[in-house]
């Protein structure tokens, strides 16, 4: 009984410790088969924060990705545009994302940047072409006549509605020509992979995922390695064996510093400590209770049908050392005449325990239990049999 309440104190205590700290873990946005994996330098924040069970020190500053409803993985950029994380490769240190708003050519049209002290940067080193196209915002009224050079520009469907298309070009003299129904909105140089000219390579360019890259944290760990930091303060990262578990305070940077009162952390200490309190007073009652039994046990003994004369008292000591005595293998194995529990402290012979047995009934007990009865009553206490008789 004992054991298993101190079982469940360590569990208890195990449970209050891992409440106090986060461990760093790989993160999921929807299905994990088919969902990127996320870990340092990358952290992947719930929509809610009381979800959000993962340090900060799991992920680097900047390096946050958050999870909307689609099961998409969102990273805002310092331009504060969500886009849809598609690839990373932590290897080369390069992540591939499409957008914003789902529509990758809305990033050409705005001429969308990123400022160069935040940890990413536009990486169009896999291009090595470029096509110059002009985006035009046409009108769509049906009262005004048609034409076909402006029905044969491809249209951008995410950026256009009923009232005007978004088309683009890569012939920018013929803008002029359509000025009585389109105007030009902005001009980009977009990454292509060949020099063609070719609509389709133009349109694979305008949708395609963009590449980032970041310098900063810098690792360079092996297959068999990942990469943190290299303790609970500062910046500095390292390299760190698989299978090695990283665990940090819970606090998350992103919010403001001030006093917060954790429910669940609170209820669980609570418990946990009157819990502890409740097994420490079971433990500390099972044990005087025993010791009460122990003591009452030679006193206590029910009396056979068979009772002594009254005059009959106790033995002195040299009578009762007559009494043979053996002591117990280290096996523990006991002869077949006896009993393998002391009648007086009802509690069982252990290996190397001293016996004294009572020679006309033979029976067995503790030399310490015995020893004391014998002093007060020189009948056996199990069958009240009388020396001599």
């Amino acid at each position: 009984m004992s054991t298993l309440k101190f079982s469940l104190i360590s569990s208890i205590f195990l449970f209050l410790f891992h409440s106090s700290t986060q461990l760093c873990f790989k993160q999921y946005c929807g299905n994990p088969e088919l969902g990127l994996i996320f870990e340092f330098p990358f952290i992947l924040r719930e929509r809610f924060e009381f979800n959000n069970n993962q340090s900060h020190r799991c992920g680097y500053l900047g390096f946050e990705v958050h999870c909307n409803d689609d099961k998409q993985a969102l990273l805002k950029l310092s331009n504060d545009r969500n886009f849809v994380v598609k690839s990373i490769s932590l290897e080369r240190q390069r992540i591939w994302v499409n957008g914003p708003n789902d529509c990758p050519p809305q990033r050409f049209i705005e001429n969308i940047n990123v400022i160069e002290d935040l940890p990413f940067l536009w990486d169009n080193s896999y291009r090595k072409y470029y096509e110059n196209v002009t985006f035009l915002n046409c009108s769509t009224d049906s009262g005004k006549e048609p034409n076909p050079v402006i029905d044969e520009l491809p249209t951008i469907p995410c950026m256009s509605n009923a009232n005007y298309s978004i088309v683009y070009t890569l012939q920018s003299s013929i803008v002029d020509s359509l000025s009585s129904r389109c105007h030009e909105i902005g001009f980009a140089r977009v990454p292509v992979k060949d020099n063609s000219s070719d609509a389709m390579v133009v349109l694979d360019g305008l949708y395609s995922d963009a590449l980032l890259r970041w310098d900063t944290p810098s690792c360079g760990c092996e297959p068999d390695q990942f990469c943190g930091f290299l303790s609970d303060t500062g910046l500095n990262v390292t390299c760190y064996p698989s299978g090695y578990v990283l665990n940090f305070p819970g606090e998350n940077p992103s919010t403001p510093k001030r006093k917060k009162i954790h429910f669940f952390p609170v209820v669980w200490g609570i418990s946990g400590i009157l819990f502890f309190i409740w097994v420490s007073l079971s433990i500390y009652k099972d044990r005087r209770q025993n010791r009460i039994q122990q003591r009452q046990t030679i006193t206590n003994i029910e009396p056979s049908n068979r009772e002594p004369p009254w005059f009959v008292f106790g033995l002195d000591r040299s009578r009762i050392e007559q009494y043979p005595k053996i002591q117990l293998a280290e096996s523990g194995q006991l002869p077949k005449s006896i009993d393998n529990v002391c009648s007086i402290c009802l509690s069982e012979y252990k290996p190397m325990d001293t016996l004294r047995s009572i020679p006309q009934c033979n029976h067995h007990f503790h030399v310490d239990c015995i020893d004391v009865w014998l002093k007060m009553n020189a009948t056996c206490p199990l069958c009240r049999n009388l020396p001599g008789l």
